[in-house]
């Protein structure tokens, strides 16, 4: 399991180790990093060890039962092969062994090294197949041989590269990939190509670093195992640049250190991996025509979700130092892997489809499929605008009336407090008795008790008396959440809490298939005049196309374009889970909001991120018998920040 592999890292390393770090080392964003830490410091007392944070250093390991501790990490050692509990895993090996081997298995002899029945390899193997045609692969069987995966080289590759990188456990790997592993040098690797990427003048983020090293590991794994490209596989390439010295160089070593032999195919792939990778723009009409398509594409996504990004130079600077590499890398058919897709993909959201959508109009002449990580990269700089779209609205606010009954000392640290987050504004405290002076000059109202609207005609938003860090992130997105709105009273959690409703939430007990469930409450939405007609389709186009089922079984589909006519989230809670391209969904949130909402959209991830990192959900989940039960259990997440 991931957790002992945390465990087993920080007792070898005998010292405290930065999240940061720790995070990559077991390939973990350090949001679940966290939740495996705090679930390692709630068993470790029984096990004999403790996980301490060492302030300014990281986390470390403390040994409190030395009889205990070690007995614990046998047991670890004994667990570390395929977890037969999981079939994805247990998949994702059989996967592995076959693109492995180039002889013919039989699935006895897969059932024996995974330590599983024959029966349940034969219902895996349907898996396999749609595995391998997803990677332009076949699964070939033949009487009294076993089975064998073919197809080219470069897509066994691709394949493979896919597997390692998402598979936790690979002990099934063969044992020349494994005596491989322990000769090949990855450091000297790392140290080389650093040097490389120096001498050329090129830039390259630490993700794709990795992902070239991972590329090189196994090419080399390949061409000494005899899996060699075929010319045929390779587009021919006569640039002589960065890339090609560079390409040259890499071989050089490789060939020196391993005894390798690169045919012409193979360089060509090496430099197909390695060209388009890097934030290189040295054509300036190339620049100037991607810099209009990307202004184009801009104003493309402004109209469909009433935004502002095209205002955002900052923004079209960004995606032109990123989408001129992307492009090549789709051209090429060289995707990045995203090691962070899931964090991305559940905390932003509301600017997933923004980026689909940007990508899909740069992308239409090359009509390239683009893969979610990819996605993922572009998403994370249309975040970052919003971001910085919500810093400036803090800006807009110039005089601040704020309603403070307890008065004295408590007014005044409020105030002092209130004018360091508005730091161009003018801030003033009122008493209730003095409401009578709040007038038109003032453009923000801020109280520390209930108001009528009807007594002003300012926008409202509602605070603590003394405000704590998670107080004055909330009035932020009170304000973000303002701008959207049309009402003036607003709070983010009882703005959330209004788009549940009676109507829109079931309890389903029988539900057979998750996209006929989405299929129904789309239809029931239209047919009530909740959204616009084809809301259900667009529902169903954007999950076929990339899910919206997250952690801990919770999903949150929406369409590729918001098309509220009233706002509501739509909640099926399953008292039978089900599957849907191998995950789970146990509650389903269908996110009908309008189309310049997106700030509310994140609000509402925001929310959901909270029950997936809630450790007792199932249980929870379980105890929901009606409407009453399911927002009692929302308000109680939410008062948890």
């Amino acid at each position: 399991m991931r957790q002992e592999k945390i465990v087993e890292y920080l007792y070898a390393k005998k010292q405290a180790i930065a999240p940061k770090a720790l995070a990559a080392a077991v390939q973990i964003s350090e949001r679940t990093l966290a939740n495996d830490i705090k679930w390692l410091k709630e068993i470790g007392s029984t096990e004999g060890f403790t996980i301490e944070r060492v302030r300014s250093a990281g986390y470390q390991l403390k040994i409190l039962d030395k009889a205990k501790f070690r007995n614990y990490l046998s047991q670890s050692k004994q667990q570390e092969q395929v977890d037969n509990s999981s079939p994805q895993e247990r998949v994702k090996n059989i996967e592995l062994l076959l693109l492995f081997n180039d002889e013919y298995i039989t699935m006895q002899q897969i059932a024996e090294w995974l330590d599983v029945s024959l029966s349940t390899v034969k219902a895996d193997i349907k898996q396999v197949e749609q595995f391998c045609e997803n990677y332009e692969l076949s699964l070939f069987s033949k009487a009294h041989y076993g089975l064998k995966i073919l197809g080219t080289e470069s897509k066994k590759r691709r394949a493979i590269l896919y597997l390692v990188r998402n598979t936790i456990h690979t002990p099934v790997l063969t044992e020349k990939y494994k005596e491989f592993n322990f000769v090949f040098d990855e450091q000297a690797l790392r140290q080389f190509l650093q040097e490389q990427l120096k001498m050329n003048q090129l830039k390259i983020s630490d993700i794709v670093f990795e992902n070239i090293v991972q590329h090189i590991r196994l090419l080399s794994f390949r061409i000494l195992q005899n899996n060699t490209l075929s010319k045929e596989e390779v587009e021919e390439t006569n640039i002589v640049d960065g890339y090609d010295r560079l390409t040259e160089a890499l071989v050089g070593y490789l060939e020196a250190t391993y005894q390798l032999t690169f045919s012409h195919a193979e360089k060509n792939y090496l430099e197909e991996q390695l060209r388009g990778k890097f934030t290189v723009l040295d054509d300036a009409a190339s620049n100037r025509q991607l810099a209009s398509a990307i202004q184009k594409a801009l104003e493309l996504v402004d109209r469909r979700y009433h935004t502002s990004f095209r205002q955002d130079q900052d923004l079209a600077n960004a995606l032109l130092m990123h989408v001129a590499p992307l492009l090549q890398r789709l051209y090429t058919g060289h995707q990045l892997e995203n090691p962070i897709i899931e964090d991305i993909y559940t905390q932003y959201a509301n600017v997933f489809n923004v980026a689909m959508v940007f990508i899909n109009e740069l992308n239409k002449d090359l009509d390239a499929d683009i893969s979610k990580d990819e996605i993922g990269y572009v998403a994370i700089y249309f975040a970052a605008s919003l971001e910085k779209q919500s810093n400036q609205v803090i800006d807009d606010y110039q005089k601040i009336a704020v309603i403070c009954s307890t008065g004295g000392g408590a007014a005044y640290l409020l105030k002092v407090n209130l004018e360091r987050l508005f730091s161009n504004a003018e801030v003033e405290t009122f008493a209730l008795n003095e409401m009578d002076q709040i007038d038109s000059s003032f453009d923000l109202l801020i109280s520390t008790v209930p108001l009528e609207q009807a007594n002003f005609e300012l926008p409202i938003i509602f605070t603590k008396t003394i405000l704590s860090q998670a107080e004055i992130s909330k009035i932020e997105k009170d304000l973000n959440l303002l701008r959207e709105s049309q009402n003036k009273v607003h709070d983010v959690n009882q703005f959330i809490l209004s788009l549940f409703e009676p109507e829109w939430f079931q309890i389903e007990e029988q539900a057979d298939n998750y996209l006929q469930v989405l299929e129904n409450e789309g239809a029931r939405l239209e047919k009530q005049g909740w959204v616009e007609q084809g809301f259900k389709q667009s529902v169903l186009n954007r999950e076929r196309m990339i899910d919206t089922i997250y952690q801990q079984g919770v999903a949150g589909p929406h369409p590729m374009e918001q098309m509220a006519v009233k706002e509501v989230i739509d909640v099926i809670l399953l008292k039978k889970p089900l599957m849907y391209r191998d995950k789970q969904v146990k509650i389903v949130f269908l996110i009908n909001i309008k189309k310049d909402h997106l700030n509310l959209h994140k609000e509402i991830s925001r929310l959901m991120i909270k029950m997936m990192d809630d450790p007792m959900l199932e249980l929870q989940l379980t105890k929901i018998k009606n409407f009453q039960d399911f927002t009692s259990y929302m308000k109680s997440l939410m008062k948890e920040g």
